[in-house]
Formats: structure tokens, sequence, C-alpha cells
């Protein structure tokens, strides 16, 4: 199994209000629970933060990136936890070697579609996983 990480994605609230369900966790990995996204004032986040004993912590307040201080870098800012994925690839063997063609497939049955078409070239079909 191929497998690849990604950067933490930053924390955007136009981008969480449209799938709040989405995992957020803190620049050093803890979750947060967001518990409000309209607060009136320059921070309009208010979330509570996972203590290293597990349990939560005190609300803090976030501006609309997730930024626990404006300009700062800050181990409590947010983050959009990395989303797990997977796909199917088809190899195939060209001239000088083998090769990928194309975006992974969502599933082997997909792959194995589209590799019956090109079956002259075609080797094997591998299950990779990422996340970002």
């Amino acid at each position: 199994i191929l497998k690849s990480i990604f950067k933490m994605k930053q924390f955007n609230l136009e981008e969480y209000l449209k799938n709040p369900t989405r995992k957020v966790i803190t620049r050093d990995g803890r979750n947060a629970r967001i518990i409000c996204t309209d607060a009136k004032n320059n921070y309009p986040i208010v979330a509570l933060i996972e203590r290293p004993n597990g349990r939560e912590g005190q609300p803090c307040g976030y501006n609309k990136d997730g930024t626990y201080l404006i300009g700062e870098k800050l181990s409590c800012d947010l983050f959009f936890a990395p989303e797990k994925h997977e796909g199917w690839l088809n190899i195939y063997r060209g001239e000088s070697g083998f090769y990928l063609r194309g975006n992974p497939y969502k599933s082997k049955e997909e792959a194995d579609k589209v590799a019956k078409a090109n079956y002259k070239n075609f080797c094997t079909t591998v299950k990779i996983e990422w996340e970002e």
C-alpha cells in the first residue's frame, strides 16, 4: 500500500461552516470542539481545547482563520485534521517502463473496468491511501 501524508490544512471559518462535522485540531494535535462561530468581536470562534489529561479546557477565542493571536503562530491555533482517503490506480507497462494513467478511481471495480479497455498494456491495480 502506498501512503503519503500532507501538511495540516489551516482552519478557515467559511470552509468550516460548509461542513461543521469536520474534525478540528490544534497545531500541536490536540482535539478542538467548536462551540460558537458568531461571537460579536474580533474572535468570533469559541472552542474547547483538549488538555493533556483528555479533558476539555476553558473556552478560547479564535479569529476567522483559527489563530489565537493575530500575527502569531501558536501551538493552540486551529487546523483541520487530515482526512484519510483511498483510491485505486492501474499500472501499465510501456516501452520505457511502468506508468500510471489518470487520477485514482473510487473503487477497484471502476479501475478494473478501465483496465479491461487497455488490457494490452495493463499489469495490475493497486490500492493507495493518503491524508490531506
